[in-house]
């Protein structure tokens, strides 16, 4: 796997979080709101669906919670694998980079602002520390 791939797939996992989180949110909305009865199609179907509307959206917010817990614990096991690798460099410098640019996801100045050093130093420090990472 590449080295920036691998650091990126905790960022990626909390992405595809929040945006499960979003979905159940919606889910939720959806299944406190009760729609007026339909009486359009009465008939037209020889096996109707029997169950209220609102059912549909509390079994996918249910699965979509399942979704979630399960990409919780990809994200704290991928979390844990990036920072092994990252502690086994020898430079602390290096060790800090890396953990602000791809655990807390700070821009370039940000990191260079924490750790005052000039952004060309900790993109340097940056370049330096994939290198020798070790997967």
């Amino acid at each position: 796997m590449d080295k920036i791939k691998f650091l990126c797939k905790y960022h990626n996992l909390q992405i595809q979080i929040a945006k499960k989180k979003e979905y159940i949110a919606f889910c939720e909305e959806r299944s406190n709101s009760i729609p007026g009865p339909c009486y359009d199609k009465i008939g037209s179907n020889p096996s109707p669906n029997l169950d209220a509307p609102f059912v549909k959206w509390i079994y996918r917010r249910i699965d979509a919670e399942a979704e979630l817990k399960e990409l919780e614990e990809k994200a704290a096991k991928a979390k844990m694998e990036i920072e092994d690798s990252i502690s086994k460099l020898d430079d602390p410098d290096m060790e800090r980079v890396l953990i602000y640019r791809y655990i807390d996801w700070k821009s370039w100045r940000e990191i260079s602002e924490k750790m005052f050093y000039s952004s060309t130093t900790i993109r340097r420090k940056h370049d330096e520390a994939i290198e020798i990472l070790v997967l």
